[in-house]
């Protein structure tokens, strides 16, 4: 069992300043606290927080507000939450808001008050949840993945639009000309910034946007949806060369649209996702997409809130990191059409 002592050794630091930083107590350097929290997360210390937090009335307890447990993307973030949290010394309860339009004010603060909670973490709010930044001025609160643009409340995420960009414009260099877009009918930040970045992309090659291109699935990015999407796409006069899904499972529906429909990817259709989940390399051709640091994410977003919780100064409230674009079988260069 890991003691104190062994966390005061790790860090270099004493007893009693590990005494201090985990009771949040002042007088301790932000340097010398960073390294204390750091060594209590790699040896997975779990002080014995009954008698502290009634003295102090803490609940140690984080909500974190998720709109799909089943969705590989929200499993791997949450793991992140759950695994620096715990080491925190934090117990984590995770409500299902089954979609985005369900989360709302009255919700909130009815789960924060009722569970007496010392912080949360929404997983999927609207771009236009305005009431979210009155809300964070009464409570500890980030937002992980999705966030409100104009809002002040902290927040975590990649540059969705930069890597829309990146990952359209990998399909401009292989020479297509005729990209369409598969985005979704929700109100997340991400889907927007998803299609600016297509669009950008287009216009700085000097291709002209084209909406017959743009193909709308579902709101919780379903298989199905995506495959019906792209089916549309590719039921135009003039059918895409390339389609770029702004979610994995959209653009693995676009692939078995596409076969059904007797085409091969990447010959005669190229395919792009993004998110970078478990199923895109489960079966061949393996998915070109945009790799999310899913975990990271939920690991740092933890920590931010944690910084937040405890007043650090100097708290970050915007934090993005670095996605990757991961090439793989389901893009190739446009075939010729000419003789």
């Amino acid at each position: 069992m890991v003691k104190i002592e062994d966390v005061a050794r790790e860090a270099g630091v004493s007893v009693a300043t590990v005494s201090r930083v985990l009771n949040e107590s002042c007088g301790v350097l932000p340097e010398t606290q960073e390294k204390v929290r750091l060594a209590v997360e790699r040896l997975h210390y779990e002080p014995n927080l009954s008698a502290r937090n009634l003295r102090k009335n803490e609940s140690r307890i984080i909500l974190i507000l998720a709109p799909n447990f089943s969705n590989p993307y929200y499993s791997n973030v949450l793991s992140g939450i759950c695994d620096v949290s715990r080491n925190l010394g934090y117990s984590t309860l995770i409500y299902n808001t089954y979609d985005s339009n369900a989360l709302d004010e009255k919700l909130v603060t009815s789960l924060f008050q009722k569970n007496r909670a010392d912080g949360m973490i929404t997983l999927a709010v609207n771009r236009d949840d305005y009431w979210l930044a009155q809300y964070a001025e009464k409570y500890p609160l980030v937002q992980c993945s999705e966030y409100v643009e104009e809002a002040a409340v902290p927040h975590i995420s990649v540059d969705n639009r930069l890597a829309a960009k990146e990952s359209v414009q990998h399909l401009i260099v292989q020479g297509h000309r005729r990209i369409a877009i598969v985005t979704s009918t929700n109100r997340y930040l991400s889907s927007t910034n998803r299609l600016r970045g297509y669009l950008d992309a287009l216009e700085e090659a000097g291709i002209s946007r084209d909406d017959s291109l743009i193909a709308y699935a579902s709101a919780d990015y379903s298989f199905a949806s995506g495959k019906q999407a792209a089916k549309d796409l590719l039921s135009l006069p003039e059918a895409p060369s390339a389609i770029f899904c702004v979610s994995d499972i959209l653009a693995l529906g676009a692939i078995a649209s596409a076969g059904k429909m007797g085409l091969q990817v990447p010959w005669d259709l190229s395919v792009t996702g993004f998110d970078d989940v478990d199923y895109t390399t489960m079966f061949h051709p393996y998915l070109t997409t945009v790799a999310v640091p899913c975990y990271e994410l939920g690991r740092r977003s933890m920590l931010l809130l944690y910084d937040h919780i405890t007043q650090k100064p100097g708290a970050e409230r915007e934090v993005y990191l670095p996605h990757q674009i991961i090439l793989r079988e389901t893009t190739a260069p446009q075939a010729r059409t000419d003789a």
